[in-house]
């Protein structure tokens, strides 16, 4: 009963420094490195943990911050889509071809 609700607490706060060193990157070649040094800023838990910064920036009036703040998670979201297309289609690849 706790153990489960821990370790989903657990979870964000551990991604809390990953994600803070990707939102202060300025370049795309900066927050690429990040994001191989941290993989798990791919996760859906990392997704929910940046969701949850955009809209407290909201809440607070921070509508600039929150919009810069969208464009890095859509990034996020599209190198994570990128690199699943990449696995699927070795993995089809090893499939068809096993040597």
């Amino acid at each position: 009963m706790s153990t489960e609700s821990t370790e989903s607490t657990e979870k964000p706060i551990s991604l809390e420094p990953a994600l803070h060193a990707f939102i202060k990157s300025t370049t795309m070649d900066e927050g690429l490195q990040i994001l191989k040094k941290y993989p798990e800023l791919l996760s859906d838990d990392a997704d929910i943990l940046f969701s949850t910064i955009i809209i407290n920036a909201r809440k607070q009036g921070h509508e600039t911050t929150a919009k810069a703040l969208d464009e890095r998670r859509d990034f996020i979201r599209s190198v994570r889509e990128e690199f699943e297309a990449n696995v699927e289609k070795a993995a089809k690849a090893a499939i068809s071809d096993p040597n």
